[in-house]
């Protein structure tokens, strides 16, 4: 049985090297796997333990840095809630980013 899961805005599938950092730790490196206009989900992030409400920055190998908080965190992966909403020629922008790395590489 498959479940259908009704979002509130579409997401997009990255595979976006990228480091998560949080006041007074050092950052943890992580890879940006879903994005969208109003959060992101990473993965990778090993052992680290980031707490739901945790203040973090999100800084991209492309350069951008996105605000937000933790809104979930498990199993080495953790979902973000973007403080400021990108729009959608930012949002477009990180996706073209991480698609042309990889039909480079």
């Amino acid at each position: 049985m498959s479940v259908l899961t009704i979002r509130a805005h579409r997401r997009y599938a990255l595979r976006m090297p990228s480091k998560l950092q949080s006041e007074g730790r050092k950052s943890a490196s992580c890879l940006l796997i879903e994005l969208s206009q109003h959060g992101a989900r990473v993965s990778n992030l090993g052992r680290r333990k980031f707490e739901v409400g945790e203040r973090v920055a999100l800084n991209t190998d492309c350069g951008r840095q996105l605000h937000g908080k933790i809104r979930w965190a498990h199993n080495g992966r953790a979902g973000i809630e973007l403080g400021q909403s990108l729009h959608l020629p930012e949002l477009s922008e990180l996706i073209d980013a991480n698609r042309n790395e990889f039909a480079v590489a």
